[in-house]
């Protein structure tokens, strides 16, 4: 079904946000930065759902934004990769999401979180999935066909909203040696604006990033939900009203903190 493109104003949905679990269990890989707490993943998608719905939120969906296992090419990644989708689909709740620079094969990430790139729909919604292209030194690019994709989405469906997901932030630029950022981020934010694209959701830059708009467009990064103070975000749309708000889990604090 197409992302609805009238009475703008009736559309609402709230909107789990979590990143960067960095989760191992049965994976043969032992994690080298201990603030990385790797023994959770599952555990922090059940327990930032369950302190929403406490809450009162009625969470129609949960994305997913990458770095989902802390090191996808060792033996055992898949099967941490289908822990985390299946506390997903415990939740009952429809679910997307986008792999990052740690989680090994796409296409395998596809097929255990039964999504992969392009368009999908919730809640009248429209959603642009990225699986953007992860060199050896981690610097990532978007390809041609993914930065088409936002002007193809407007054009088959004129009229409808939008929300990009994508593994590295956009916006604004990162000063650091490391390459968080999208090699080609000022191409990307060439193509949202135009084309509807109301919020952009990334991950992988641990701190996080404060929400904020570019024209129309809304950019937020949310922190790592894998270190203190175990972060994620309940992203409330309106309309074309874009609300966030940051969670933490401070019960885990005294053990994992």
């Amino acid at each position: 079904m197409p992302p609805q493109a009238s009475a703008e104003t009736d559309l609402c949905l709230d909107i789990l946000v979590i990143s960067d679990l960095h989760y191992v269990h049965k994976a043969d890989h032992v994690c080298a930065l201990p603030q990385r707490k790797t023994s959770l993943g599952p555990a922090l998608l059940e327990e930032a759902l369950l302190h929403l719905q406490r809450g009162d939120v009625q969470v129609g969906l949960v994305v997913l934004l990458g770095d989902i296992v802390d090191n996808g090419m060792v033996r055992g990644a898949e099967e941490d990769l289908e822990a985390v989708a299946a506390a997903a689909r415990r939740s009952g709740l429809p679910t997307l999401a986008v792999p990052g620079n740690h989680d090994g094969d796409f296409e395998r990430f596809a097929d255990v979180f039964g999504c992969g790139p392009g368009l999908r729909t919730c809640g009248g919604y429209g959603f642009l999935l990225f699986h953007d292209h992860v060199a050896p030194d981690d610097v990532t690019t978007r390809p041609p066909n993914g930065l088409s994709l936002p002007r193809r989405a407007a054009s088959e469906h004129p009229g409808s909203l939008w929300v990009a997901l994508q593994h590295n932030p956009l916006h604004p630029r990162i000063d650091a040696r490391y390459p968080y950022m999208l090699s080609n981020a000022e191409d990307v934010l060439a193509t949202y604006g135009p084309a509807g694209v109301i919020l952009s959701l990334s991950g992988h830059y641990h701190p996080g990033q404060r929400a904020h708009s570019v024209g129309t467009t809304t950019y937020y990064t949310v922190p790592a939900a894998c270190e203190a103070p175990f972060a994620f975000a309940h992203v409330h749309l309106g309309g074309r009203q874009v609300e966030i708000r940051e969670h933490t889990l401070p019960h885990l604090m005294p053990r994992y903190g």
